[in-house]
Protein backbone atom coordinates (compact mmCIF):
# COMPACT_ATOMS: atom_id res chain seq x y z
CA UNK A 1 0.00 0.00 0.00
CA UNK A 2 1.36 3.44 -0.91
CA UNK A 3 2.60 5.70 1.83
CA UNK A 4 0.29 8.59 2.70
CA UNK A 5 1.52 12.13 3.36
CA UNK A 6 -0.07 12.11 6.82
CA UNK A 7 2.15 9.28 8.03
CA UNK A 8 5.15 11.29 6.98
CA UNK A 9 3.62 14.16 8.93
CA UNK A 10 3.29 11.90 11.95
CA UNK A 11 6.96 11.08 11.70
CA UNK A 12 7.81 14.75 11.35
CA UNK A 13 5.75 15.48 14.44
CA UNK A 14 7.59 12.88 16.43
CA UNK A 15 10.94 14.30 15.49
CA UNK A 16 9.65 17.79 16.27
CA UNK A 17 8.72 16.79 19.77
CA UNK A 18 12.18 15.41 20.21
CA UNK A 19 13.55 18.88 19.69
CA UNK A 20 10.90 20.41 21.95
CA UNK A 21 12.17 18.26 24.84
CA UNK A 22 15.86 17.55 24.22
CA UNK A 23 17.06 14.03 24.76
CA UNK A 24 20.14 12.12 23.67
CA UNK A 25 20.38 12.12 19.87
CA UNK A 26 17.61 14.74 19.57
CA UNK A 27 16.26 15.54 16.09
CA UNK A 28 16.48 18.83 14.24
CA UNK A 29 14.94 21.87 16.02
CA UNK A 30 11.44 22.35 14.68
CA UNK A 31 11.63 26.09 14.80
CA UNK A 32 14.21 26.33 12.03
CA UNK A 33 13.33 27.44 8.54
CA UNK A 34 14.45 24.26 6.91
CA UNK A 35 11.67 22.31 5.20
CA UNK A 36 10.16 19.45 7.14
CA UNK A 37 11.56 16.91 4.72
CA UNK A 38 15.14 18.01 5.26
CA UNK A 39 17.49 15.61 6.92
CA UNK A 40 18.06 16.14 10.60
CA UNK A 41 21.68 16.89 11.39
CA UNK A 42 23.18 14.59 13.97
CA UNK A 43 23.31 15.94 17.48
CA UNK A 44 26.18 15.41 19.83
CA UNK A 45 25.60 12.74 22.42
CA UNK A 46 25.64 14.29 25.87
CA UNK A 47 27.17 12.33 28.69
CA UNK A 48 24.57 10.65 30.88
CA UNK A 49 23.63 12.64 33.94
CA UNK A 50 20.45 12.30 35.92
CA UNK A 51 17.27 10.70 34.66
CA UNK A 52 14.98 13.21 32.87
CA UNK A 53 11.93 14.40 34.70
CA UNK A 54 8.77 12.61 33.65
CA UNK A 55 8.55 9.60 31.34
CA UNK A 56 10.64 9.29 28.19
CA UNK A 57 8.49 8.07 25.30
CA UNK A 58 10.07 5.72 22.76
CA UNK A 59 7.98 5.67 19.58
CA UNK A 60 8.23 2.56 17.41
CA UNK A 61 6.43 3.31 14.14
CA UNK A 62 5.81 0.57 11.63
CA UNK A 63 7.42 1.78 8.42
CA UNK A 64 6.21 -1.08 6.23
CA UNK A 65 4.08 -0.62 3.14
CA UNK A 66 1.19 -2.53 4.75
CA UNK A 67 0.47 0.18 7.35
CA UNK A 68 -2.54 2.26 6.20
CA UNK A 69 -1.93 6.02 5.82
CA UNK A 70 -3.39 8.44 8.34
CA UNK A 71 -5.23 11.59 7.29
CA UNK A 72 -4.37 11.46 3.58
CA UNK A 73 -5.59 15.05 3.14
CA UNK A 74 -3.56 16.47 6.04
CA UNK A 75 -0.93 19.07 5.10
CA UNK A 76 2.52 18.62 6.58
CA UNK A 77 2.75 22.00 8.30
CA UNK A 78 -0.72 21.68 9.84
CA UNK A 79 0.05 18.17 11.02
CA UNK A 80 3.28 19.42 12.54
CA UNK A 81 1.47 22.18 14.47
CA UNK A 82 -1.14 19.76 15.83
CA UNK A 83 1.38 17.20 16.96
CA UNK A 84 3.42 19.77 18.89
CA UNK A 85 0.84 19.45 21.65
CA UNK A 86 0.91 15.67 21.94
CA UNK A 87 3.50 15.34 24.68
CA UNK A 88 3.66 18.90 25.99
CA UNK A 89 7.45 19.09 26.01
CA UNK A 90 8.21 15.62 27.39
CA UNK A 91 11.35 13.85 25.99
CA UNK A 92 10.88 11.12 23.43
CA UNK A 93 12.57 9.30 20.56
CA UNK A 94 11.50 8.09 17.14
CA UNK A 95 12.33 4.62 15.83
CA UNK A 96 11.11 3.70 12.35
CA UNK A 97 11.26 0.01 11.59
CA UNK A 98 10.56 -2.53 8.89
CA UNK A 99 13.04 -5.38 8.47
CA UNK A 100 16.41 -5.84 10.15
CA UNK A 101 18.13 -3.33 7.88
CA UNK A 102 15.16 -0.94 7.85
CA UNK A 103 15.47 0.41 11.42
CA UNK A 104 16.14 4.18 11.66
CA UNK A 105 16.44 6.34 14.79
CA UNK A 106 15.45 10.02 14.90
CA UNK A 107 15.54 10.33 11.11
CA UNK A 108 12.17 11.56 9.84
CA UNK A 109 13.33 11.52 6.21
CA UNK A 110 13.24 7.72 6.31
CA UNK A 111 9.51 7.62 6.89
CA UNK A 112 8.24 6.40 3.57
CA UNK A 113 5.65 3.75 4.42
CA UNK A 114 7.50 1.55 1.96
CA UNK A 115 9.33 -0.98 4.11
CA UNK A 116 9.45 -4.41 2.55
CA UNK A 117 9.26 -6.37 5.83
CA UNK A 118 7.75 -6.08 9.32
CA UNK A 119 9.95 -7.51 12.07
CA UNK A 120 9.26 -6.46 15.67
CA UNK A 121 12.30 -8.22 17.12
CA UNK A 122 14.94 -5.95 15.58
CA UNK A 123 12.90 -2.86 16.48
CA UNK A 124 12.85 -3.82 20.15
CA UNK A 125 16.51 -4.82 19.93
CA UNK A 126 17.27 -1.23 18.87
CA UNK A 127 15.16 0.03 21.78
CA UNK A 128 17.24 -2.04 24.18
CA UNK A 129 20.45 -0.53 22.80
CA UNK A 130 19.12 3.02 23.20
CA UNK A 131 17.95 2.44 26.74
CA UNK A 132 21.31 0.99 27.77
CA UNK A 133 23.59 3.47 25.97
CA UNK A 134 21.83 6.83 26.00
CA UNK A 135 20.02 7.05 29.33
CA UNK A 136 21.07 6.90 32.99
CA UNK A 137 19.69 4.26 35.34
CA UNK A 138 16.27 5.05 36.71
CA UNK A 139 14.90 6.65 33.55
CA UNK A 140 11.14 6.18 33.25
CA UNK A 141 10.53 4.70 29.79
CA UNK A 142 7.25 4.17 27.99
CA UNK A 143 7.28 2.36 24.66
CA UNK A 144 4.56 3.20 22.13
CA UNK A 145 4.25 0.81 19.18
CA UNK A 146 2.20 2.01 16.17
CA UNK A 147 1.59 -0.90 13.79
CA UNK A 148 -0.94 -2.87 11.78
CA UNK A 149 0.05 -6.07 13.69
CA UNK A 150 1.11 -7.97 10.55
CA UNK A 151 4.30 -9.90 11.32
CA UNK A 152 6.41 -10.48 8.17
CA UNK A 153 10.08 -11.27 8.90
CA UNK A 154 12.69 -11.51 6.18
CA UNK A 155 14.28 -15.01 6.11
CA UNK A 156 17.62 -13.50 5.13
CA UNK A 157 17.63 -11.35 8.29
CA UNK A 158 17.47 -14.46 10.50
CA UNK A 159 20.17 -16.59 8.88
CA UNK A 160 22.62 -15.86 11.71
CA UNK A 161 19.99 -16.09 14.50
CA UNK A 162 20.23 -19.86 15.11
CA UNK A 163 16.83 -20.68 13.67
CA UNK A 164 16.23 -24.47 13.80
CA UNK A 165 16.06 -25.95 10.30
CA UNK A 166 12.52 -27.28 10.69
CA UNK A 167 11.16 -24.28 12.65
CA UNK A 168 8.54 -21.90 11.31
CA UNK A 169 10.23 -18.52 11.01
CA UNK A 170 7.21 -16.47 12.10
CA UNK A 171 6.66 -18.58 15.21
CA UNK A 172 10.39 -18.49 16.04
CA UNK A 173 10.62 -14.72 15.53
CA UNK A 174 7.50 -14.18 17.62
CA UNK A 175 8.89 -16.17 20.54
CA UNK A 176 12.26 -14.37 20.38
CA UNK A 177 10.38 -11.06 20.36
CA UNK A 178 8.40 -12.01 23.46
CA UNK A 179 11.58 -13.02 25.29
CA UNK A 180 13.22 -9.73 24.35
CA UNK A 181 10.24 -7.57 25.35
CA UNK A 182 10.11 -9.29 28.72
CA UNK A 183 13.69 -8.20 29.47
CA UNK A 184 13.10 -4.52 28.69
CA UNK A 185 11.11 -3.97 31.90
CA UNK A 186 9.32 -0.95 30.43
CA UNK A 187 5.57 -0.44 29.85
CA UNK A 188 4.50 -1.19 26.29
CA UNK A 189 1.52 0.51 24.64
CA UNK A 190 0.28 -0.54 21.21
CA UNK A 191 -1.78 1.57 18.78
CA UNK A 192 -3.25 -0.72 16.14
CA UNK A 193 -3.95 1.08 12.87
CA UNK A 194 -6.42 -0.30 10.36
CA UNK A 195 -7.94 -3.77 10.53
CA UNK A 196 -5.49 -6.19 12.20
CA UNK A 197 -5.63 -9.81 10.99
CA UNK A 198 -8.19 -11.98 12.74
CA UNK A 199 -6.95 -14.60 15.24
CA UNK A 200 -6.36 -17.93 13.55
CA UNK A 201 -6.96 -21.47 14.72
CA UNK A 202 -4.72 -23.07 17.30
CA UNK A 203 -1.44 -24.27 15.86
CA UNK A 204 -1.32 -21.73 13.04
CA UNK A 205 2.10 -20.13 12.56
CA UNK A 206 0.46 -16.70 12.20
CA UNK A 207 0.81 -15.14 15.68
CA UNK A 208 -0.65 -11.65 15.12
CA UNK A 209 -2.67 -10.00 16.53
CA UNK A 210 -2.32 -12.61 19.27
CA UNK A 211 1.35 -11.74 19.23
CA UNK A 212 0.49 -8.14 20.07
CA UNK A 213 -1.49 -9.22 23.12
CA UNK A 214 1.30 -11.54 24.22
CA UNK A 215 3.88 -8.77 23.84
CA UNK A 216 1.77 -6.44 25.94
CA UNK A 217 1.41 -9.06 28.67
CA UNK A 218 5.13 -9.90 28.52
CA UNK A 219 6.03 -6.23 29.03
CA UNK A 220 3.36 -5.21 31.54
CA UNK A 221 2.67 -8.39 33.50
CA UNK A 222 -0.63 -8.84 35.33
CA UNK A 223 -1.73 -5.29 34.52
CA UNK A 224 -2.21 -6.43 30.92
CA UNK A 225 -4.29 -9.50 31.79
CA UNK A 226 -7.52 -9.76 29.75
CA UNK A 227 -9.77 -9.01 32.73
CA UNK A 228 -7.71 -5.98 33.76
CA UNK A 229 -7.76 -4.70 30.19
CA UNK A 230 -11.52 -5.12 30.02
CA UNK A 231 -11.92 -3.04 33.18
CA UNK A 232 -9.54 -0.39 31.91
CA UNK A 233 -11.44 -0.18 28.61
CA UNK A 234 -14.76 0.03 30.45
CA UNK A 235 -13.61 3.00 32.56
CA UNK A 236 -11.78 4.58 29.61
CA UNK A 237 -8.87 5.80 31.70
CA UNK A 238 -5.25 5.06 32.50
CA UNK A 239 -4.85 4.71 36.25
CA UNK A 240 -2.21 3.33 38.58
CA UNK A 241 -3.41 -0.27 38.70
CA UNK A 242 -5.84 -0.35 35.77
CA UNK A 243 -4.01 0.63 32.61
CA UNK A 244 -5.11 0.32 29.00
CA UNK A 245 -2.26 -0.90 26.78
CA UNK A 246 -3.89 -1.67 23.43
CA UNK A 247 -5.72 0.96 21.34
CA UNK A 248 -7.33 0.76 17.91
CA UNK A 249 -7.39 3.59 15.37
CA UNK A 250 -9.24 3.49 12.07
CA UNK A 251 -7.39 5.10 9.13
CA UNK A 252 -10.09 7.73 8.69
CA UNK A 253 -9.84 8.73 12.39
CA UNK A 254 -6.25 9.86 11.95
CA UNK A 255 -4.51 12.34 14.21
CA UNK A 256 -7.70 13.31 16.04
CA UNK A 257 -7.78 9.84 17.59
CA UNK A 258 -4.03 9.42 18.08
CA UNK A 259 -3.58 12.71 19.94
CA UNK A 260 -5.63 11.83 23.08
CA UNK A 261 -4.11 8.34 23.13
CA UNK A 262 -0.53 9.62 23.18
CA UNK A 263 -1.47 12.34 25.65
CA UNK A 264 -2.90 9.75 28.00
CA UNK A 265 0.17 7.51 27.68
CA UNK A 266 2.57 10.39 28.37
CA UNK A 267 0.59 11.78 31.31
CA UNK A 268 1.74 10.58 34.77
CA UNK A 269 -0.51 7.87 36.10
CA UNK A 270 -3.25 8.99 38.49
CA UNK A 271 -5.53 6.78 40.61
CA UNK A 272 -8.65 8.35 39.07
CA UNK A 273 -9.75 5.11 37.42
CA UNK A 274 -9.25 3.15 40.61
CA UNK A 275 -11.22 5.73 42.57
CA UNK A 276 -13.94 5.60 39.94
CA UNK A 277 -13.89 1.81 40.01
CA UNK A 278 -14.14 1.74 43.78
CA UNK A 279 -16.80 4.45 44.01
CA UNK A 280 -18.99 3.16 41.19
CA UNK A 281 -18.64 -0.60 41.60
CA UNK A 282 -16.69 -1.94 44.56
CA UNK A 283 -18.06 0.35 47.29
CA UNK A 284 -21.74 0.02 46.23
CA UNK A 285 -21.29 -3.73 45.81
CA UNK A 286 -19.63 -4.01 49.22
CA UNK A 287 -22.38 -1.94 50.84
CA UNK A 288 -25.08 -4.01 49.14
CA UNK A 289 -23.39 -7.24 50.21
CA UNK A 290 -22.96 -5.98 53.77
CA UNK A 291 -26.61 -4.91 53.90
CA UNK A 292 -27.74 -8.28 52.51
CA UNK A 293 -25.63 -10.19 55.01
CA UNK A 294 -26.87 -7.89 57.77
CA UNK A 295 -30.49 -8.66 56.88
CA UNK A 296 -29.77 -12.39 56.84
CA UNK A 297 -28.20 -12.37 60.32
CA UNK A 298 -30.44 -9.77 61.94
CA UNK A 299 -33.09 -12.20 63.22
CA UNK A 300 -32.93 -13.52 66.77
CA UNK A 301 -30.91 -15.43 67.93
CA UNK A 302 -27.43 -14.20 67.17
CA UNK A 303 -24.02 -13.73 68.78
CA UNK A 304 -24.34 -12.28 72.26
CA UNK A 305 -28.02 -13.19 72.63
CA UNK A 306 -29.26 -14.95 75.76
CA UNK A 307 -32.44 -16.75 76.75
CA UNK A 308 -33.75 -16.47 80.30
CA UNK A 309 -35.84 -19.30 81.72
CA UNK A 310 -37.62 -18.77 85.09
CA UNK A 311 -38.48 -21.79 87.23
CA UNK A 312 -40.02 -22.69 90.59
CA UNK A 313 -38.56 -25.36 92.84
CA UNK A 314 -39.72 -28.86 91.90
CA UNK A 315 -41.79 -27.51 88.97
CA UNK A 316 -40.52 -29.00 85.65
CA UNK A 317 -40.46 -26.70 82.62
CA UNK A 318 -40.68 -28.15 79.11
CA UNK A 319 -38.73 -26.21 76.46
CA UNK A 320 -39.06 -26.45 72.67
CA UNK A 321 -36.87 -24.96 69.91
CA UNK A 322 -37.93 -23.03 66.80
CA UNK A 323 -41.68 -23.08 67.36
CA UNK A 324 -43.94 -20.12 66.69
CA UNK A 325 -44.48 -18.30 69.96
CA UNK A 326 -45.31 -14.86 71.22
CA UNK A 327 -42.50 -12.58 72.31
CA UNK A 328 -42.30 -9.00 73.44
CA UNK A 329 -43.35 -6.88 70.49
CA UNK A 330 -44.67 -9.66 68.27
CA UNK A 331 -44.10 -13.25 67.30
CA UNK A 332 -41.06 -15.37 66.58
CA UNK A 333 -40.42 -18.83 65.21
CA UNK A 334 -36.75 -19.00 66.29
CA UNK A 335 -35.15 -19.68 69.64
CA UNK A 336 -36.65 -21.29 72.74
CA UNK A 337 -40.24 -21.37 73.88
CA UNK A 338 -42.26 -23.13 76.58
CA UNK A 339 -44.64 -26.00 75.84
CA UNK A 340 -47.03 -27.84 78.11
CA UNK A 341 -46.10 -31.44 77.34
CA UNK A 342 -42.78 -33.26 77.33
CA UNK A 343 -43.82 -34.96 74.06
CA UNK A 344 -43.54 -31.59 72.27
CA UNK A 345 -40.36 -30.51 74.06
CA UNK A 346 -36.70 -30.66 73.09
CA UNK A 347 -35.69 -30.71 76.77
CA UNK A 348 -37.11 -30.52 80.28
CA UNK A 349 -35.60 -28.25 82.93
CA UNK A 350 -36.09 -28.91 86.61
CA UNK A 351 -34.96 -26.95 89.65
CA UNK A 352 -35.13 -29.31 92.60
CA UNK A 353 -33.44 -30.13 95.88
CA UNK A 354 -31.39 -33.33 96.17
CA UNK A 355 -33.35 -36.24 97.63
CA UNK A 356 -31.34 -36.75 100.85
CA UNK A 357 -33.12 -38.25 103.84
CA UNK A 358 -32.00 -36.42 107.01
CA UNK A 359 -34.63 -38.02 109.28
CA UNK A 360 -32.49 -41.11 109.93
CA UNK A 361 -34.60 -43.51 107.90
CA UNK A 362 -33.15 -47.03 107.76
CA UNK A 363 -31.14 -46.66 110.99
CA UNK A 364 -31.72 -49.16 113.83
CA UNK A 365 -33.30 -47.13 116.65
CA UNK A 366 -33.63 -50.00 119.11
CA UNK A 367 -32.57 -48.96 122.63
CA UNK A 368 -31.69 -45.36 121.71
CA UNK A 369 -31.02 -42.78 124.37
CA UNK A 370 -33.97 -40.47 124.88
CA UNK A 371 -32.03 -37.37 123.78
CA UNK A 372 -30.70 -39.08 120.65
CA UNK A 373 -34.17 -40.38 119.76
CA UNK A 374 -35.52 -36.84 120.14
CA UNK A 375 -32.84 -35.09 118.02
CA UNK A 376 -32.38 -37.72 115.28
CA UNK A 377 -35.51 -37.04 113.09
CA UNK A 378 -35.51 -33.23 113.46
CA UNK A 379 -34.98 -31.01 110.35
CA UNK A 380 -31.82 -28.89 110.42
CA UNK A 381 -33.55 -25.68 111.47
CA UNK A 382 -35.33 -27.42 114.33
CA UNK A 383 -32.13 -29.24 115.30
CA UNK A 384 -30.35 -25.91 115.69
CA UNK A 385 -33.24 -24.60 117.80
CA UNK A 386 -33.18 -27.77 119.94
CA UNK A 387 -29.47 -27.21 120.73
CA UNK A 388 -30.27 -23.65 121.77
CA UNK A 389 -33.09 -24.87 124.05
CA UNK A 390 -30.80 -27.47 125.65
CA UNK A 391 -28.13 -24.88 126.36
CA UNK A 392 -30.74 -22.52 127.80
CA UNK A 393 -32.91 -24.79 129.94
CA UNK A 394 -31.82 -28.41 129.49
CA UNK A 395 -30.74 -30.80 132.22
CA UNK A 396 -27.13 -31.28 133.13
CA UNK A 397 -26.90 -34.57 131.20
CA UNK A 398 -28.53 -33.00 128.15
CA UNK A 399 -26.08 -30.09 128.26
CA UNK A 400 -23.12 -32.49 128.54
CA UNK A 401 -24.47 -34.56 125.64
CA UNK A 402 -25.04 -31.45 123.48
CA UNK A 403 -21.54 -30.15 124.30
CA UNK A 404 -19.90 -33.45 123.32
CA UNK A 405 -22.00 -33.69 120.13
CA UNK A 406 -21.10 -30.12 119.19
CA UNK A 407 -17.38 -30.85 119.67
CA UNK A 408 -17.45 -34.08 117.64
CA UNK A 409 -19.56 -32.51 114.87
CA UNK A 410 -17.19 -29.57 114.41
CA UNK A 411 -14.14 -31.83 114.21
CA UNK A 412 -15.71 -34.40 111.92
CA UNK A 413 -14.18 -34.97 108.46
CA UNK A 414 -16.54 -33.37 105.87
CA UNK A 415 -16.04 -36.30 103.51
CA UNK A 416 -17.07 -38.74 106.22
CA UNK A 417 -20.13 -36.64 107.04
CA UNK A 418 -21.09 -36.53 103.35
CA UNK A 419 -20.68 -40.29 103.01
CA UNK A 420 -22.91 -40.99 106.00
CA UNK A 421 -25.63 -38.54 104.98
CA UNK A 422 -25.78 -39.56 101.31
CA UNK A 423 -25.96 -43.27 102.03
CA UNK A 424 -29.39 -44.52 100.91
CA UNK A 425 -31.81 -45.61 103.65
CA UNK A 426 -31.46 -49.20 102.53
CA UNK A 427 -27.72 -49.11 103.32
CA UNK A 428 -27.88 -47.49 106.77
CA UNK A 429 -28.37 -50.63 108.87
CA UNK A 430 -24.67 -50.56 109.86
CA UNK A 431 -24.64 -46.84 110.68
CA UNK A 432 -25.15 -45.94 114.32
CA UNK A 433 -27.72 -43.29 115.25
CA UNK A 434 -25.02 -41.30 117.10
CA UNK A 435 -22.74 -41.15 114.02
CA UNK A 436 -25.64 -40.09 111.79
CA UNK A 437 -26.68 -37.40 114.29
CA UNK A 438 -23.04 -36.22 114.48
CA UNK A 439 -22.85 -35.97 110.63
CA UNK A 440 -26.20 -34.17 110.57
CA UNK A 441 -25.00 -31.70 113.21
CA UNK A 442 -21.85 -31.11 111.14
CA UNK A 443 -24.03 -29.43 108.48
CA UNK A 444 -24.93 -26.76 111.04
CA UNK A 445 -21.29 -25.59 111.00
CA UNK A 446 -20.22 -26.44 107.42
CA UNK A 447 -22.14 -24.10 105.14
CA UNK A 448 -20.29 -25.24 102.00
CA UNK A 449 -21.24 -28.88 102.48
CA UNK A 450 -24.78 -27.94 103.48
CA UNK A 451 -25.30 -26.02 100.22
CA UNK A 452 -23.72 -28.77 98.17
CA UNK A 453 -26.01 -31.41 99.70
CA UNK A 454 -29.24 -29.52 100.24
CA UNK A 455 -29.51 -26.52 97.90
CA UNK A 456 -31.74 -27.04 94.84
CA UNK A 457 -29.96 -27.86 91.57
CA UNK A 458 -30.77 -27.09 87.96
CA UNK A 459 -31.03 -30.23 85.89
CA UNK A 460 -31.84 -30.87 82.24
CA UNK A 461 -33.16 -33.91 80.45
CA UNK A 462 -32.77 -33.74 76.68
CA UNK A 463 -34.83 -35.59 74.09
CA UNK A 464 -34.07 -36.85 70.63
CA UNK A 465 -30.70 -37.38 69.00
CA UNK A 466 -27.77 -36.55 71.26
CA UNK A 467 -30.04 -36.32 74.32
CA UNK A 468 -28.40 -36.06 77.73
CA UNK A 469 -29.17 -35.68 81.41
CA UNK A 470 -26.93 -33.40 83.39
CA UNK A 471 -26.69 -30.78 86.08
CA UNK A 472 -26.39 -27.21 84.86
CA UNK A 473 -23.80 -24.91 86.38
CA UNK A 474 -22.27 -21.65 85.10
CA UNK A 475 -20.03 -22.47 82.13
CA UNK A 476 -21.69 -25.80 81.36
CA UNK A 477 -22.39 -26.40 77.64
CA UNK A 478 -25.86 -27.75 76.86
CA UNK A 479 -27.67 -28.58 73.64
CA UNK A 480 -31.37 -27.86 73.17
CA UNK A 481 -32.74 -28.69 69.74
CA UNK A 482 -30.37 -27.34 67.06
CA UNK A 483 -28.76 -24.81 69.41
CA UNK A 484 -25.75 -25.11 71.69
CA UNK A 485 -25.75 -22.90 74.79
CA UNK A 486 -23.38 -22.03 77.58
CA UNK A 487 -24.96 -21.66 81.01
CA UNK A 488 -24.23 -18.07 81.98
CA UNK A 489 -25.90 -18.04 85.40
CA UNK A 490 -28.22 -19.95 87.73
CA UNK A 491 -29.40 -17.49 90.38
CA UNK A 492 -32.39 -16.50 92.40
CA UNK A 493 -34.40 -13.60 91.09
CA UNK A 494 -37.14 -12.70 88.69
CA UNK A 495 -40.78 -13.60 89.24
CA UNK A 496 -40.01 -17.16 90.37
CA UNK A 497 -37.55 -19.02 92.52
CA UNK A 498 -34.63 -19.06 90.07
CA UNK A 499 -33.48 -17.69 86.72
CA UNK A 500 -31.50 -19.81 84.25
CA UNK A 501 -29.53 -17.64 81.79
CA UNK A 502 -28.49 -19.46 78.60
CA UNK A 503 -25.97 -17.83 76.24
CA UNK A 504 -26.11 -18.85 72.55
CA UNK A 505 -22.83 -20.48 71.56
CA UNK A 506 -23.59 -22.19 68.23
CA UNK A 507 -26.45 -21.08 66.00
CA UNK A 508 -27.54 -22.81 62.77
CA UNK A 509 -28.21 -20.33 59.96
CA UNK A 510 -28.33 -19.92 56.19
CA UNK A 511 -24.92 -20.91 54.77
CA UNK A 512 -23.63 -20.83 58.35
CA UNK A 513 -23.53 -17.02 58.27
CA UNK A 514 -24.06 -16.63 62.00
CA UNK A 515 -21.12 -18.93 62.67
CA UNK A 516 -18.39 -17.37 60.50
CA UNK A 517 -19.40 -13.71 60.22
CA UNK A 518 -17.64 -11.64 62.93
CA UNK A 519 -19.79 -10.98 65.99
CA UNK A 520 -19.17 -7.22 65.76
CA UNK A 521 -20.43 -7.16 62.17
CA UNK A 522 -23.61 -9.00 63.13
CA UNK A 523 -24.22 -6.80 66.14
CA UNK A 524 -24.05 -3.67 63.95
CA UNK A 525 -27.09 -4.90 62.03
CA UNK A 526 -29.09 -6.11 65.04
CA UNK A 527 -30.96 -2.84 65.68
CA UNK A 528 -32.43 -4.29 68.88
CA UNK A 529 -32.50 -2.60 72.26
CA UNK A 530 -31.72 -5.81 74.14
CA UNK A 531 -30.01 -9.10 73.36
CA UNK A 532 -31.83 -10.79 76.27
CA UNK A 533 -35.16 -12.53 75.82
CA UNK A 534 -37.40 -14.13 78.42
CA UNK A 535 -38.55 -17.58 77.32
CA UNK A 536 -42.34 -17.70 77.30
Amino acid sequence: MAAGPSLLSLAVLTASALAAAPSPHAARPLGSAAPPSASAPPSPSPSPVTAPKGPTILFLIDNSASLPPLDPQEKRVEALEKMFTFLQGRPYRLILFGGRHEVFVDDVTKYRNNGQWTDFYFAFDRVRELMAADYPPGTDFRIVLITDAILDPNPADWQDMSVPPDADLKAFAAQKTLDLVRTLEAPLYVILVGDPPSPTIKGSPERAPGLILEMVQAANGKKAAPFAQSLASFFADDGVLLKKFVYRVEPQEGLAKIKPIVTRIATPARPAVEVQFLSSLIVPLALFLALLLGILVRAFPGPGDVEVVELDVDQPVHVAADRLHKVEGGWSNAGLSLVGDAKEAAATLNYQAPQIDLTGGGIDTTGLDTTVAWLLPLPLDELRKAFDDINAKGTKDEKIFALNLDYMAKNMDPREAERILTTPASGRRQTSATDFLRAKAHLLFNETLRKALLDPRMQIVGYGKGSERKELKPGTPVRIGPYTFLVQDVAKGGRRDVRLVLHYDRIPSLLGLKSWLPDKFQQVFRFRRSSQRLVS
